[in-house]
């Protein structure tokens, strides 16, 4: 994955900050930004996808479980917090538990 880093200047005090573009992709996921979260359904669906259908042979209950996860992970944004979990393994720990829900 190729991560650039982007720079932001404050002007009211002259301090320079510097955001990587996963930082500014969360920052934007925290005030709800749909276009940023199309941008994490893009990168994060299909794996998270393939992880489901390991587990789940009916597609159809795999694309609920996949539709499910991501409404829970776009609810829930705010509580991730990067410096303990990777977005994949966050994302991925939502749709395990909800394969245990519907295998339940």
């Amino acid at each position: 994955m190729n991560v650039s880093v982007n720079r932001i200047v404050d002007q009211d005090v002259n301090l320079k900050v510097w955001l990587s573009d996963q930082e500014m992709l969360f920052n934007r996921l925290r005030d709800q930004d749909a276009a940023a979260f199309k941008v994490l359904y893009q990168q994060y669906a299909g794996a998270i996808y393939g992880a489901i259908t390991r587990q789940v042979s009916d597609e159809e209950k795999a694309n609920s479980i996949l539709t499910q996860t991501f409404c829970e992970v776009w609810q829930s944004i705010a509580s991730y917090d990067e410096t303990k979990l990777r977005i994949f393994t966050w994302i991925n720990q939502i749709a395990a538990q909800n394969i245990k829900k519907t295998t339940v």
